[in-house]
């Protein structure tokens, strides 16, 4: 996964953020602030998303979790 949401994929009418939006309900907006990083994904959001790609449940998050792991703090 180059980004978080495959969004850019245009062939046959792929993952775009138009298709995104037409299958869930989330603004264009907030795709494109997931999408270049300048914001956290809820989990009902990375639900919905893969859901209109075809992905299975868990599977972005699991990506996304794997590549930006959280930070420990000191207490």
């Amino acid at each position: 996964m180059e980004r978080m949401v495959e969004c850019e994929k245009t062939d046959s009418g792929g993952n775009t953020f138009e298709v995104i939006q037409a299958k869930r309900e989330i603004c264009k907006q907030r795709l494109t602030d997931l999408y270049f990083n300048t914001s956290a994904p809820e989990p009902y959001e990375m639900l919905l998303i893969e859901k209109a790609i075809g992905k299975n449940p868990g599977e972005l998050m699991k990506e996304y979790v794997e590549r930006y792991p959280a930070k420990k703090t000191k207490e």
